[in-house]
């Protein structure tokens, strides 16, 4: 498991979690001092703590969980770095850390994190928007924000980023270390139960049956209480439970309960859910088989008789606006070559909104070509624009626009105004990804048969 921790420069970190952001919002810590008996109780909190994962992990001979908890810290403060990092060493976590938003990004998108501590001011990004780009990498990482500007305004905006909880400064070193294991082991128990409901419990079953598994063996009026199900659902769980034989009532008063042996009680399941996943993968090679022999034959069938008349996808788009931004979108994917050709008002308007980008791909070696109608009002305007791209004379009788980039994607666009001072919401436009297409428009349009008005190429 791996986690991510950032906080503000020069102050110290304390906790709050979730369900007390408004009630403690302005409490203050003790200080951050860390020693052998914080560091002892964290460690003997790992091995009480209720987590049915880190327990039965243990049970089963695996490592702790400190031992697979990676920490990343990131804070522009190379003190606060040092200091955390040393702090959650000590505490058996493995640590490492990062400067800025972006460095705490470029980790994410190789590493998987289960906790996200976020500073809420780092140099480069708001911490919150942080929050939000590191959850699209990892939705059910625990995120918790810290800061050293506690207010009502910055945990309630940090609990609607998604965060989990809001960590305040001055804080106390075994307080950080607590909140973190239990965030852990609270995801951790999480997924156990979406495990178990996928064996057919229902959300409380599968609650009260990790409670139960903990505890050994307990009263209904604990396991509601240790599992946070209402009581009157907590007895309804467990008469299900017990009528799968998940779940065993002894006798004597008070009524107590203990789990069947798991690999007793779910074997039958287990052994079903291998056989259908053996039958699965059987008839997934069968289908992979036929389709490599169907692909076999098409492939023969299309070299001896090859077929000519194909589907070609074409989009359609409404809007002046929405043709801007496919046109945006397709100059920014340029890489080779950029062809064009318009009317005299619709060159100055391709101009107006695009001639950065066009700047932009020229100095970066990229062909620009673009075929205009050339009119005496702008011949002087085409003749400068002939000093950084190819500008040609072709002939354009109607108020069309093609964009055609890297010969496999273009855009023609009918203008129902040829006014480039109005936005036209009844503008359309066709967009296709499709080489022949490309080919077959570029060809009817004459590029290769218009008149060289400029040679500065």
């Amino acid at each position: 498991m791996e986690m991510l921790i950032s906080y503000d420069r020069g102050y110290q970190l304390s906790i709050c979690p979730k369900r007390d952001i408004f009630v403690s919002l302005f409490d203050t810590g003790t200080g951050a001092s860390m020693n052998a008996n914080v560091l002892n109780r964290t460690k003997r909190t790992r091995k009480q703590g209720f987590a049915l994962p880190i327990k039965l992990k243990k049970e089963a001979g695996e490592k702790d969980v400190g031992e697979c908890t990676k920490i990343l810290v990131v804070d522009d403060d190379a003190g606060v770095r040092e200091i955390l990092a040393s702090l959650l060493k000590q505490a058996d976590y493995k640590t490492e850390v990062a400067q800025t938003a972006k460095e705490a990004i470029e980790k994410c998108q190789t590493k998987s994190f289960d906790v996200a501590l976020i500073d809420i001011k780092l140099p480069d990004m708001e911490g919150t928007k942080l929050l939000g780009m590191l959850n699209k990498f990892n939705p059910a990482m625990v995120k918790i924000m810290i800061t050293g500007y506690p207010s009502l305004e910055n945990a309630v905006q940090s609990l609607n980023s998604g965060a989990d909880g809001y960590l305040m400064k001055p804080f106390e070193s075994e307080g950080l270390l607590k909140q973190i294991e239990e965030q852990l082991e609270r995801h951790q128990r999480a997924k156990w139960e979406n495990v178990l409901r996928n064996t057919g419990l229902s959300a409380y079953e599968a609650k009260i049956y990790l409670s139960l598994a903990v505890e050994g063996c307990s009263e209904a009026r604990r396991l509601s209480m240790t599992s946070g199900v209402p009581r009157t659902k907590a007895y309804a769980a467990l008469r299900k439970l017990t009528e799968r034989g998940l779940v065993f009532e002894i006798p004597g008063e008070p009524k107590r309960f203990s789990v069947t042996a798991p690999s007793t009680a779910f074997s039958t399941l287990v052994q079903s859910l291998k056989k259908e996943l053996s039958e699965e993968a059987t008839s997934l090679a069968e289908l992979e088989s036929a389709i490599s022999t169907l692909e076999s034959i098409h492939e023969k069938k299309q070299s001896s008789k090859p077929v000519n008349t194909r589907k070609e996808e074409v989009w359609s788009i409404q809007g002046r606006d929405e043709i801007k931004q496919r046109t945006s979108e397709m100059l920014s994917r340029a890489n080779a070559h950029v062809y064009a050709i318009t009317t005299e008002k619709g060159l100055v308007l391709f101009y107006k909104d695009f001639s950065k980008m066009l700047d932009d791909l020229a100095e970066k070696g990229v062909e620009i070509r673009i075929n205009v109608a050339i009119g005496s009002s702008s011949k002087s305007f085409v003749r400068e624009l002939g000093y950084a791209y190819k500008v040609e004379n072709t002939p354009v009788t109607v108020p069309v626009f093609f964009l055609c980039v890297d010969k496999n994607e273009l855009l023609l666009a009918r203008l129902k105004t040829d006014d480039f001072k109005t936005d036209s919401n009844n503008d359309v436009a066709l967009f296709s990804q499709s080489k022949t297409l490309c080919s077959f428009f570029s060809s009817l349009l004459h590029f290769d048969k218009c008149t060289l008005l400029a040679s500065g190429h």
